[in-house]
C-alpha cells in the first residue's frame, strides 16, 4: 500500500515517526514523507522519501512575523473556569490552548499554499494510509478529500484530544459564556470548506491514533488507540571515536533538548549550576549544548565535554545516567538505554505571559513570533515577547513518572543548590534503588509493541478505513 507520512519541519516532530516509517517501508509499502520544502534534507538523510510543499527559499511557517501568537492568559484562564478545571488539569489545557494551537495554525492556513499542496498531492498519489503529526493539520483534510484512511501519530501525552474531550463535555457551559467549544474546528473551517470537507470528530481526532507514552504517563483520551513503542532515533551521525572506549569513570549525559537553543540565550542559569555541582566529582559530564546555552559560563571543568551535537542511541548506551529537560524523545532514549534520569522540572505552571521588550536585546527566558537565532534575526522596535517558563512543557509529566518508578529524581535548579544537585548526581548514580528502576522503566518500554509488530494492524485498519 501507498502510505504518506506528514510532519510539522522540526527534528523533534520527525524523528519519531522515522522508525514506523522504516517498518511499512521494509515491509514492502511505499513511504513518502511531506513537509515544508526546506527540511527534505533531513527526511532524505534518514532514509526516506520526501516530498517538499511550498519554496525551499521561503521562511518556515513559525518563523514569520505574522505566526499565529500564544492565547492571552485571561483567556485560558477564562475557558479553564467554564472547563471546570482542577490546577493539574489547567496545565493540561494551557499546553493544548497556548501552545500546541500556535503551530497548529500554521499549516491549515488559507492565505499560504502548504495545505492546498498537500491535498493535490493526496489526490495525485492516492495513498491508502496518511499518518500525520497533530500539529500538521491540514492531513485529515487531505486524506478526506482522496480517500485515504488516516490515523495520528501522538508524539506525547496527548493534550489534543484530552483538550477535544474536555470541550465537547461542556459544549453547552461554553457557549453560554461566549466562547468556542471547537477551537481548532474554527481555525480548520475555512480550509475544510474549500475543499468540500465537514469539520467532524474524525477531522478533529484522526480515525485512530498511534500513542508511544507508557501507561502511567498517557492522559485519559477517547477514541482508539494502537499502542506502539517509541524506538529512538537522532539522526544519522558518524560514530564519534572517543564513545568507542570504555569510561574510565561513570559518565553523565547532559541534554536540554533541541527547540529552545534557537532562540534563548542562556539556560536561566540551570546549566551553570549542575556543571558547578559536577566539577568536584569524579564523573565524566557529556553536556549536548551550543554556544547560546552555555552563555555566562566562563571555564568548564576539566571533567566535562561539550559537544554540540551527538545522537543520544550513540551518547547515551555509554552512560551511567542523563540529565534532561524531560521532552519525550529524550525520555524514550534513555528509557530504551536502560539507565537512570534526572529530569529537569521547576515545578512552576507552563503559562505563556506577555511582556514588552527591546528585540535587539535578547532576555534570558522569552520567546518572540517569528524569530530563531540564525534564521529571522533582524527586528528594529519594541515587540511584545512572552516570558517561557524555565522548563519543558513535558516536564512535570514526565518528572513526576520516572520518580513514581524509581528510576530517577527531579532536578529543581531554582530551589536546589549545587550541592544539593550534586548529592543527588551521586545518589541516582550509585544507588542501585535507581538501577532497579530504570530496569522497571525498560521492562515497561519494551513491553509494548514495536513498529515493526504492528504493520499488520495497520494494514488491517487501513483496509477497514479507506474509501476509494
Amino acid at each position: 500500500m501507498r502510505v504518506l507520512f506528514t510532519v510539522y519541519p522540526s527534528h523533534a516532530h520527525f524523528w519519531p515517526a522515522v522508525p514506523c516509517a522504516w517498518a511499512l517501508q521494509s515491509a514492502g509499502h511505499e513511504v513518502r514523507v511531506a513537509t515544508h520544502a526546506s527540511f527534505t534534507g533531513s527526511i532524505a538523510a534518514a532514509g526516506l522519501t520526501p516530498v517538499g510543499l511550498g519554496d525551499p527559499q521561503a521562511p518556515e511557517a513559525r518563523t514569520r512575523t505574522d505566526a499565529r501568537a500564544p492565547a492571552r492568559p485571561e483567556e485560558v484562564l477564562r475557558y479553564a473556569e467554564v472547563l471546570g478545571l482542577d490546577e493539574a488539569e489547567r496545565e493540561h489545557w494551557i499546553a493544548y490552548y497556548q501552545y500546541l494551537l500556535n503551530p497548529i495554525s500554521d499549516y491549515i492556513r488559507t492565505d499560504l499554499p502548504y495545505a492546498d499542496e498537500l491535498v493535490e498531492l493526496a489526490k495525485a498519489w492516492q495513498p491508502d494510509l496518511m499518518l500525520w503529526d497533530p500539529t500538521f493539520a491540514c492531513s485529515p483534510v487531505a486524506a478526506k478529500v482522496c480517500g485515504a484512511a488516516h490515523a495520528r501519530l501522538a508524539l506525547g501525552p496527548d493534550y489534543l484530544v484530552w483538550s477535544f474531550d474536555r470541550l465537547a463535555e461542556r459544549r453547552e457551559q461554553l457557549r453560554a459564556a461566549g466562547l468556542s467549544d471547537s477551537p481548532q474546528g474554527d481555525l480548520l473551517r475555512p480550509l475544510a470548506e474549500r475543499h468540500g470537507v465537514e469539520v467532524d470528530r474524525e477531522l478533529l481526532y484522526g480515525q485512530w491514533s498511534l500513542d508511544p507514552i507508557p501507561n502511567g504517563l498517557a492522559l485519559p483520551v477517547s477514541g482508539t488507540r494502537l499502542p506502539m513503542r517509541h524506538v529512538p532515533f537522532a539522526g544519522v551521525e558518524e560514530f564519534p571515536v572517543w564513545l568507542h572506549s570504555r569510561p574510565r569513570r561513570p559518565r553523565v549525559a547532559l541534554t536540554l533538548g533541541e527547540s529552545t537553543r534557537r532562540y534563548i540565550k542562556g539556560d536561566w542559569g540551570r546549566t551553570p549550576k549542575i556543571i558547578e555541582a559536577v566539577a568536584e566529582m569524579d564523573v565524566e559530564l557529556v553536556a549536548t549544548l551550543n554556544g547560546l546555552q552555555l552563555e555566562g559560563i566562563e571555564r568548564l571543568p576539566d571533567n566535562v565535554r561539550v559537544i554540540d551535537f551527538v545522537p543520544l542511541t550513540q551518547l547515551l548506551p555509554t552512560c551511567s545516567a542523563v540529565i534532561h529537560h524531560g521532552g519525550i524523545g529524550t525520555f524514550a532514549a534513555a528509557c530504551a538505554a536502560n539507565i537512570p534520569q534526572i529530569v529537569c522540572d521547576t515545578g512552576e505552571s507552563v503559562m505563556l505571559r506577555p511582556v514588552e521588550v527591546d528585540p535587539r536585546t535578547m532576555q534570558d527566558g522569552t520567546y518572540r513570533i517569528g524569530f530563531e537565532f540564525g534564521v529571522s534575526e533582524e527586528v528594529v522596535e519594541t515587540v511584545t515577547t512572552w516570558q517561557l517558563p524555565a522548563k519543558k512543557l513535558e516536564a512535570t509529566p514526565t518528572s513526576e513518572y520516572v520518580v513514581s518508578r524509581g528510576a530517577g529524581e527531579r532536578l529543581d535548579h531554582h530551589r536546589q543548590s549545587a550541592g544539593e544537585i550534586r548529592k543527588m548526581i551521586a545518589d541516582v548514580l550509585f544507588d542501585e534503588r535507581y538501577r532497579a528502576g530504570a530496569q522497571a522503566v525498560f521492562d515497561d518500554w519494551l513491553a509494548m509493541p514495536s513498529p515493526a509488530a504492528i504493520v499488520p494492524q495497520l494494514e488491517r485498519l487501513t483496509a477497514e478505513h479507506r474509501r476509494h
